[in-house]
């Protein structure tokens, strides 16, 4: 029997061989043998699970082989959430902006190039509305600091706006 290390390589190869993005989660415990959850696009299960199932019985007929990992295949998971400007300037402490990070896992978290995250804001009056975006790695984490930039700075904030309805079905989210 191959090692958790041997089985992932081979596993790895095989994988790139037919294009499948995959991340995979050690499993191990001192009553359980080591085994991983891969985790594939939901696309690409079939394809997977049926290259695991090969590599399990390959150069092993006479043994049953150990299971080289589960395949997951999550769906497509939203979160949005309000956030406040950070160090709003004391004369513009009364602005009349509101901001919320709209994020989209269409794998695992981890996974960051199936990431889609949207710094959305909109005024109080909700007839202006704008939109910063960012697709796979490379979205900020300091979205509080941007939303003070559009506060801060008009011309940014300018370049931002936006007519794309989107952006209005991503606050009917959070205002339902």
């Amino acid at each position: 029997m191959k090692n958790p290390s041997e089985r992932i390589y081979l596993l790895d190869q095989e994988f790139a061989r037919h294009d499948i993005a995959y991340a995979a989660e050690l499993i191990s415990a001192r009553w359980h043998p080591s085994s991983f959850i891969i985790y594939v696009a939901d696309t690409m299960r079939v394809k997977a699970e049926q290259i695991i199932t090969q590599l399990e019985y390959r150069n092993q007929p006479a043994e049953k082989p150990a299971r080289i990992g589960e395949v997951h295949a999550p769906k497509r998971a939203t979160e949005i959430r309000v956030i406040k400007p950070a160090d709003v300037p004391a004369h513009l402490k009364n602005h009349t902006w509101e901001f919320a990070v709209y994020t989209v896992w269409t794998g695992p978290s981890w996974i960051s190039d199936r990431l889609y995250v949207a710094l959305l804001f909109r005024n109080t009056a909700r007839t202006v509305y704008g939109m910063r975006e960012w697709h796979g790695p490379g979205a900020p984490y300091a979205h509080d600091k941007m939303a003070r930039r559009i506060v801060t700075d008009e011309d940014f904030r300018r370049s931002l706006m936006t007519d794309d309805p989107r952006v209005a079905e991503m606050w009917d989210e959070l205002d339902a």
